[in-house]
């Protein structure tokens, strides 16, 4: 309702500021003015004048509200560019019909008014920016619509995605962290039951907070930290794992377990009971990136079905980071790396949740 109601306050201030427009023109008093006020009443000289406007008003919003969303917009061009050349003759013809009743001066008219008012090219260069005026604002209107829907069908689009993507990622989670509790039972170990407690944990954050595109760092990280805890259980002292956070998570924000298909990677493909296989993950964190980085030897070479974690993870970087990140995976004499640098400065950051995108 406010909206509509500037909306209309707008069109007003516009129309007269167009109306008064003429009076920046009119001559300083003297003899032209006089003669004009002699010879011209001055009530027919502003009848004439309200109009006149009001014509070319009236032109601006038919083609505004109908011709060119009727006509135009539909692909129906020599429609509408006919339904402009009627419309301007009509309105040129009653222009002409107000120039004779109100301009049409005895032969002895002063010399400084001009007896027959503004000449046909006078009127169609008025309503020639009358018209271009009207035309651009719809066409540009029409635009923006058009742009909103795009945008609002391309994200919705990318939600799916993402929802996807997270929906691939649970499953694919949950399998690899059972596995390694399997291990441990297996093993009749005694950190089983902490481990399933972690486990639940975690469930519990991929489950609850996840709906949203991003959630704080601080919080990722210390759920990050009990993924690597958990699959610590499991591992013999052939794979040290070193996990180092330098820089303050407090206030960032990052998209949630972004990072966790990379460490899981590396417990996957680079732990061993028989060969030192030391891992190493490390964050830096400043007030506008995250680096983070993974090296490990691989020691269990992948199969046609892994990298499934990885490969979505790339698709998301794309789709919550468009050209705010770089992603370095490099395998060289054995040892896998992976090297991530993303702006996760706050301006840049989507807040948006389920609820918000429906």
């Amino acid at each position: 309702m406010r909206q509509m109601f500037l909306k209309i306050i707008s069109h007003i201030a516009v129309w007269l500021a167009f109306l008064s427009f003429p009076v920046l023109f009119l001559p300083p008093p003297g003899e032209r003015m006089q003669a004009i006020e002699h010879q011209i009443p001055s009530d027919r000289l502003i009848s004439t004048f309200l109009l006149m406007n009001l014509l070319l008003i009236g032109f601006y919003y038919l083609n505004f509200y109908m011709l060119i969303p009727k006509l135009l917009t539909k692909g129906r061009r020599w429609q509408y560019f006919v339904s402009v050349g009627i419309v301007f003759t009509v309105l040129l013809l009653l222009l002409n019909v107000i120039r004779y009743a109100f301009f049409n001066l005895p032969s002895d008219a002063h010399p400084a008014i001009p007896n027959n008012g503004p000449g046909v090219f006078g009127a169609f260069i008025m309503f020639g920016l009358v018209w271009a005026a009207s035309s651009g604002i719809r066409l540009n209107t029409e635009w923006s619509k058009a742009e909103t829907r795009r945008r609002e069908s391309e994200n919705a689009r990318l939600n799916a995605e993402l929802a996807q993507l997270k929906s691939q990622l649970h499953p694919h989670f949950l399998f690899n962290t059972l596995n390694g509790i399997y291990t441990l039972t297996l093993a009749k170990n005694d950190a089983a039951p902490d481990a399933v407690l972690k486990l639940s944990h975690l469930l519990r954050y991929v489950m609850a907070e996840t709906d949203t595109d991003f959630v704080p760092l601080e919080k990722d990280l210390e759920h990050l930290r009990h993924f690597i805890e958990l699959h610590q259980m499991r591992l013999t002292a052939k794979t040290p794992v070193a996990f180092k956070v330098e820089g303050d998570p407090a206030g960032q924000q990052i998209a949630p377990l972004l990072l966790l298909p990379f460490v899981e990677n590396a417990f996957k493909y680079g732990a061993s009971a028989r060969e030192l296989s030391p891992i190493d993950i490390s964050l830096k964190i400043t007030d506008k990136a995250l680096h983070f980085t993974s090296q490990n030897h691989v020691r269990n070479r992948q199969d046609d079905s892994s990298g499934i974690g990885i490969a979505n993870t790339r698709r998301r970087l794309d789709l919550l980071y468009p050209e705010k990140y770089e992603l370095d995976i490099s395998e060289a004499e054995g040892v896998f790396k992976v090297a991530l640098q993303i702006n996760i400065a706050p301006s840049q950051q989507r807040t948006t949740n389920k609820q918000q995108r429906n």
